[in-house]
């Protein structure tokens, strides 16, 4: 009857084999691959140096991200008597969220806050300029985080998505039109990203830990 449990010596054997292969090829399975032309990290990444990095993903609670993502660049070097230096936060606006990230004029011009069911403060009216760029005394607002030195990104396949259904309602120009508007209506300080879910990893690798905040 065929026996599946290898003898010891079979074992033996193939442990030293493995460990021959380990030795003769070392970089085969566990050596961090090299950075090729064009790979290498933007600059907003090279820019995360401080000893502590933490990434939050912001994808449907408007404020909650700003809010964590500001008291966390501010609060850790108080808490732990770190340099404001070594704290690194970053703010990945995502989804819907991403509107965060557009000036006054941009809310107004194209609606975001009938599309997107963003009320005016204390009122039923849709908003028409951008509601979360002043902070109140609860949270901080994108002009607060970017005073804190909190890195806010926004991202571009969701602004290609606008552009492409503003584009729909024959009223804006074109989708590339709109592209370049939107990309123009960035809140000053607010970095642009080809993909988020691409630079949310990016930023993993540059060693940032990760936090979803809904």
């Amino acid at each position: 009857m065929f026996n599946s449990r290898p003898s010891r010596r079979t074992f033996v054997a193939h442990f030293a084999a493995l460990a021959g292969a380990t030795t003769l090829f070392p970089d085969a399975s566990f050596a961090h691959p090299s950075i090729v032309p064009g790979d290498e990290p933007e600059a907003w990444l090279t820019a995360l140096t401080g000893r502590h990095r933490q990434l939050f993903h912001s994808h449907d609670k408007w404020a909650k991200g700003l809010d964590y993502a500001t008291r966390f660049k501010l609060a850790y070097p108080v808490e732990y008597g770190v340099k404001p230096a070594d704290v690194n936060s970053v703010l990945a606006a995502h989804g819907k969220t991403g509107i965060i990230t557009y000036t006054d004029a941009a809310w107004d011009k194209y609606g975001f806050g009938k599309t997107f069911d963003v009320k005016e403060p204390k009122s039923d009216n849709p908003a028409t300029h951008n509601v979360f760029y002043a902070g109140t005394a609860e949270d901080a607002g994108v002009r607060e985080a970017l005073a804190a030195g909190v890195v806010v990104l926004s991202c571009r396949t969701m602004l290609r998505g606008m552009a492409s259904g503003l584009a729909e309602q024959k009223k804006f120009g074109t989708a590339e039109e709109i592209e370049r508007d939107l990309t123009a209506s960035l809140i000053p300080g607010v970095i642009l990203v080809p993909a988020m879910i691409i630079a949310i990893s990016r930023a993993q690798e540059q060693h940032c830990t990760y936090l979803y905040t809904g």
